[in-house]
C-alpha cells in the first residue's frame, strides 16, 4: 500500500488559523489506522506534484489571498483535472475563496479564481465573527469559529451546513448568513475555523474515505487513539454549545 499523498497548498502564505492542525489531523487519523501518509508542501513559485490524493488550502487575510491568487492560477488546469477525477479537496477561508469561480472585491472589481467550487465570493464591509453551531445535511452537528467578511453566491452544490439559530448574533446578520460553506461531491469550501478538522473529525474521515475510495481502498475502523481524539473533539463542541446557551444539544 503506497502512502496517501496530502497536498498542503500555500502552507506558509495561508495558515493563520491553525490550518496546520487540519493537515496534522488528516495525517494522524491515517497513521493511527496503519496507513502511511505523505504531506507535500507547495508554496508560491513551487511546481505541483504530479499526482495527489487529497488537497488542503488554508486561511489568511484578504491581502494574503490576493497576493497568492496570481500564482494559484498557474495550477488552475491541474486542480480542475484532479477535481474532475474525484480528488477530495477542502478550502478554508481564503483557501475557499481561491477555489471559487471568482472573487468580487469591495472596490467592485472581479478576479477570476480557480473555478473548482461553483460559488462567487463577494467581499463586504461587515464581518461574521463568533462561535457557531452548524447542522450539516447529515451526521453530527458541527462547531467552530467564524471570522470573515464575505458573502457566498452559490451557483451549484449545497451549503456545507446551516448555522444554528443560537449562534452569536455577531456571526449571523441575515438569512443568507445562516448557510455556511459549500459542498459539491468530494469538494468542500468553508469559513469554519477551530481548526475545523480536529474540531469536527467526521469531516476529516469523510475526506480520507473519499481519497482512499479512489484507490479502491477503504478507511479502517477507528482505533482507541482515534476514539479518544474524537471524544476530545466532542467535548470541545459541547463547550461551544454551552457558551451559546445550547447546553445539552447533541454534538
Amino acid at each position: 500500500m503506497t502512502a496517501l499523498r496530502i497536498l498542503h497548498l500555500y502552507p506558509h502564505e495561508l495558515g493563520i488559523n491553525g490550518d496546520a492542525g487540519n493537515v496534522l489531523a488528516l495525517r494522524r487519523r491515517l497513521e493511527w489506522r496503519g496507513i502511511e501518509a505523505e504531506v507535500l508542501l507547495c508554496g508560491t513559485g513551487d511546481p505541483l506534484p504530479v499526482d495527489v490524493d487529497l488537497v488542503h488550502i488554508g486561511s489568511g487575510p484578504a491581502s494574503a489571498r490576493d497576493a497568492v491568487l496570481p500564482d494559484a492560477l498557474r495550477h488552475r488546469d491541474a486542480l480542475a483535472a484532479w477535481a474532475d477525477d474525484g480528488v477530495p479537496m477542502i478550502g478554508i477561508g481564503a483557501g475557499f475563496h481561491l477555489l471559487s469561480r471568482s472573487i468580487e472585491t469591495r472596490d467592485g472589481s472581479r478576479r477570476a479564481a480557480l473555478d473548482v467550487l461553483p460559488v462567487v465570493i463577494r467581499d463586504r464591509e461587515r464581518r461574521a465573527v463568533g462561535e457557531v453551531l452548524a447542522e450539516p445535511s447529515g451526521g453530527h452537528r458541527m462547531a467552530g469559529y467564524l471570522n470573515h467578511g464575505a458573502s457566498v453566491m452559490r451557483d451549484d452544490g449545497v451549503p456545507l451546513a446551516t448555522l444554528d439559530h443560537r449562534s452569536r448574533s455577531s456571526a449571523i446578520h441575515d438569512d443568507a448568513d445562516r448557510y455556511e460553506g459549500v459542498r459539491i461531491g468530494s469538494r468542500i469550501g468553508t469559513h469554519l475555523h477551530g481548526p475545523i478538522l480536529p474540531m469536527n473529525p467526521f469531516i476529516a474521515d469523510e475526506l480520507l474515505a473519499g481519497a482512499l475510495a479512489r484507490r479502491g481502498e477503504t478507511l479502517p475502523d477507528r482505533d482507541e487513539r482515534t476514539v479518544a481524539a474524537d471524544e476530545h473533539a466532542r467535548l470541545s463542541r459541547a463547550a461551544i454549545a454551552r457558551r451559546l446557551g445550547a447546553a445539552g444539544v447533541e454534538v
